[in-house]
C-alpha cells in the first residue's frame, strides 16, 4: 500500500513540475514523508530565494531513485556518497555538487559494527560463523564500507549468513534482539543505542551527503541556491537536515575518489 501511495504522488509531482517548480530528490535513508519533513525548511529557503515552488520527491527504492538523479528528473537533491557515485556513472555529466554537509568531530560520517552489548562477538575476528545484518546494498555506511572492512581483516567469507535489513536502525534493533549477532550501520545510529550495544569496529571519516544540482540548471539559479547553502544565518535547516551537522562545506567530485575505490573492490566479489 505504502508503495502504490509513493507511486501516486511521484506522478502527481510530475504533473504539477513546470518551469516555475524545482524538484527536489532525496535518497530517503527514513521513511520517505519523514525525509520529506526534515528537508522541508531547506526547501522553503530555497523557494524564497529562487521565486521558485520546490516539491519534494523520491524513488519507489534506492535504484529508482539514483536513477530519477542520473536522468535529471531532480532538478536539486540530497544524495549519499555510493548513490551519487552510481548516479555519476549511468551519467557522467548529469550532476554539479552544490555543497557538502560537514558533520561535527564528534559525529563524523564513519561506519561501525556493532553487537549486542555483553555479547561475545568483541572483534572482527570473534565474528567467524556469526549472523550478519548489512542495511542497504546500496548504503556508503551499512554495506560498501563496512564490507569493505570485514573483506580487509579476511572475515567476509567467514560468517554464518549476512542479510539486508535496509535501514540502519532497523540493523541496531534486530542485534539487539538477537536476531543477528553483528551488524553495520553509521555511526551516529549507533550512538542512539549506546546501552544496548557494542562497537567492534570502527571506519575512518569519509566525505558524507551532498546536495546536488542537474547539470543543465540555470547558473544563476546554482548561484541562488549555494548562496542558501553557505549563508551562515541558516543553522536551523541545516540541523533539520542531519542532528550532526555543522555547516555546508565545498565538495568536489574527486573526494569520493577513494569510495569509488572501495565500492570497485566490493562489486569485484559479487
Amino acid at each position: 500500500m505504502k508503495k502504490i501511495i509513493l507511486m501516486i504522488s511521484i506522478f502527481f509531482t510530475s504533473l504539477i513540475a513546470d518551469e516555475d517548480t524545482l524538484i527536489f530528490g532525496a535518497i530517503a535513508t527514513i521513511e520517505p514523508h519523514l525525509m520529506e519533513k526534515k528537508l522541508t525548511p531547506l526547501m522553503h529557503k530555497i523557494e524564497k530565494a529562487t521565486g521558485k515552488k520546490v516539491v519534494f520527491q523520491t524513488g519507489y527504492d534506492y535504484d529508482d531513485t539514483i536513477n530519477k538523479f542520473a536522468n535529471a528528473t531532480f532538478d536539486i537533491g540530497y544524495i549519499g556518497p555510493i548513490p551519487y557515485i552510481k548516479a555519476v556513472l549511468k551519467n557522467p555529466k548529469g550532476l554539479r555538487i552544490l555543497a557538502g554537509i560537514k558533520n561535527s568531530q564528534k559525529k563524523p560520517f564513519r561506519s561501525v559494527i556493532i553487537s549486542k552489548k555483553d555479547s561475545r562477538f568483541k572483534t572482527l575476528q570473534d565474528l567467524k560463523d556469526s549472523r550478519f545484518a548489512f542495511g542497504s546494498p546500496n548504503s556508503t555506511l551499512s554495506y560498501y564500507v563496512p564490507k569493505y572492512m570485514l573483506y580487509k581483516a579476511d572475515m567476509l567469507n567467514q560468517l554464518r549468513t549476512y542479510h539486508f535489513l535496509g535501514r540502519h536502525d532497523k540493523v541496531a534493533q534486530y542485534v539487539i534482539m538477537g536476531k543477528y549477532d553483528a551488524g553495520a550501520l553509521k555511526q551516529s545510529v549507533a550512538t542512539k543505542y549506546a546501552k544496548y550495544i557494542q562497537v567492534i569496529a570502527t571506519s575512518k571519516a569519509y566525505p558524507g551527503f551532498m546536495i546536488v544540482a542537474n547539470s543543465s540548471m540555470d547558473k544563476e539559479l546554482v548561484e541562488k541556491i549555494r548562496a542558501v547553502l553557505f549563508n551562515p544565518k541558516n543553522a536551523t535547516i541545516l540541523k533539520s537536515v542531519k542532528k550532526s551537522a555543522i555547516g555546508f562545506e565545498k565538495r568536489k567530485d574527486s573526494d569520493y575518489n577513494e569510495l569509488r575505490k572501495i565500492m570497485k573492490v566490493i562489486e569485484s566479489l559479487e
